[in-house]
């Protein structure tokens, strides 16, 4: 069974919303044991580099965010939502530029 997947979804989102996605999301998936996960594709504040191009792409995405009402995160808040929803564990991989790859495990 291939991993649940949410790409970009998750930061136009409060906390309580992501929570409840997240359940939903946990009430799909197979146990751990059986190689389920969530894969979420998103910014992690703090994450990744910081060089002066990724913090200048950093203040356009806070920007934006702003203009859609929507919420960055970094690793405690993430971990905060993650554990809300009943999982157990997660990884963050930083990838692609300001966005990371959060591993989310049942």
């Amino acid at each position: 069974m291939a991993p649940a997947a949410a790409e970009w979804v998750l930061h136009d989102w409060g906390d309580a919303e992501c929570v409840k996605i997240l359940k939903n999301c946990r009430k799909a998936i197979p146990s751990r044991e059986e190689g389920g996960k969530v894969i979420i594709l998103d910014m992690v504040v703090g994450a990744g580099s910081s060089d002066l191009k990724h913090k200048e792409t950093q203040v356009l995405f806070d920007l934006f965010i702003m203009f859609i009402n929507g919420i960055e995160r970094n690793e405690q808040g993430w971990k905060k939502i993650i554990f809300d929803a009943g999982f157990s564990d997660y990884r963050i991989i930083p990838v692609l530029g300001v966005r990371s790859i959060i591993e989310v495990y049942p």
